[in-house]
């Protein structure tokens, strides 16, 4: 056990000192080769203070568990002649490692300069990905506000389609159109067309009457034009209708002829009747009173007519209408 422990310290001795001039040589060859970094040994630097001896029983015992070394107590082997042949093979591995190492030198410095080159590409790769992915966070965020905006869109056009229909007929019924404008005013009311639109006339002022009860404020936008062209339609109505009313009292007058044209106006009264009825009553009295005197004066000359025609014969109680008279004829 003595031995063992002594081999093994001397093991260890043997070791520090190898890796002593191991590092020795390399800081003698430094001045021929600056480009070789320092060798960091790591857990082999036993010259470290970080080595503590009291862990060599330790591994002392580690080694006499080896079957190398068990072999060689077995076989009577000289320890301390056994090891340093093994030290001294040590030692011309490491002065071939150590070398290889300075020979490869310029390849280990140029491949730490690529894999420093590698690092700051990746680091720049790893920038770019981050500001990508920040990217990517913002398009996703935006996509969502176009998703919602997209779908707020989509519900306000269905409304207003679907609000769309009424809406344009509210419109077309509230505009009052040119060429309505032009014919109240200019053409004469015997043509077709000033009959057709006082219809669209009379559409239009029930439709504002009826939008007036809703209070809808588009109304008042159309009500001063409807209401000057219902008094230039009214205006232009009865003066036609009182003409044709006063040319029943000329003396000789075929009046049926103007009343079957009357007749064919007779929308005229009732346009009257519905938005001015002052002026109805008015034309209605006219045409009665005219009528009444026309029919007064026919029916004074007739009846003056049958006074006229008077027989002298008295019939009396004998005398039958519808009755043949039967003594006569068997005269003849």
């Amino acid at each position: 056990m003595a031995e063992a422990l002594i081999t093994g310290a001397v093991n260890i001795n043997t070791a520090a000192d190898s890796v002593s001039g191991a590092m020795a040589y390399l800081q003698h060859k430094k001045s021929d080769f600056d480009v070789v970094p320092p060798l960091n040994l790591g857990d082999l630097d036993i010259t470290t203070d970080e080595f503590i001896l009291d862990e060599v029983d330790i591994h002392i015992q580690a080694n006499l568990e080896d079957d190398l070394v068990k072999e060689a107590l077995k076989t009577g082997v000289d320890l301390r002649q056994y090891s340093k042949q093994v030290e001294t093979e040590l030692q011309r591995i490491e002065q071939a490692s150590i070398k290889d190492y300075i020979k490869e030198s310029q390849n280990i410095a140029s491949l730490h300069n690529q894999i420093t080159a590698c690092d700051s590409i990746l680091e720049r790769m790893e920038g770019m990905l981050s500001s990508f992915q920040s990217d990517l966070s913002s398009i996703s965020s935006e996509i969502q506000t176009l998703q919602q905006q997209s779908v707020s869109m989509n519900m306000r056009l269905k409304n207003r389609q679907a609000v769309r229909s009424q809406l344009s007929q509210l419109v077309d019924e509230l505009v009052v159109p040119s060429t309505m404008i032009s014919v109240i005013l200019d053409s004469p009311v015997t043509e077709q067309e000033f009959l057709e639109q006082l219809h669209e006339l009379n559409n239009k002022i029930n439709f504002a009457k009826e939008l007036s009860f809703r209070e809808t404020l588009a109304c008042s936008d159309i009500q001063d034009i409807v209401d000057r062209l219902k008094i230039k339609a009214v205006s232009k109505i009865r003066e036609f209708i009182l003409q044709k009313i006063y040319s029943f009292r000329k003396p000789m007058t075929n009046y049926q002829i103007p009343q079957n044209t009357l007749l064919k106006y007779r929308f005229f009264y009732q346009f009257l009747l519905a938005n001015e009825r002052t002026v109805a009553k008015e034309i209605r009295d006219e045409y009665v009173d005219t009528m009444s005197k026309i029919y007064f004066s026919y029916f004074k000359s007739y009846s003056g007519r049958l006074l006229k025609v008077q027989y002298e014969d008295v019939a009396d109680k004998d005398d039958l209408m519808g009755v043949e008279d039967t003594a006569k004829k068997d005269i003849l």
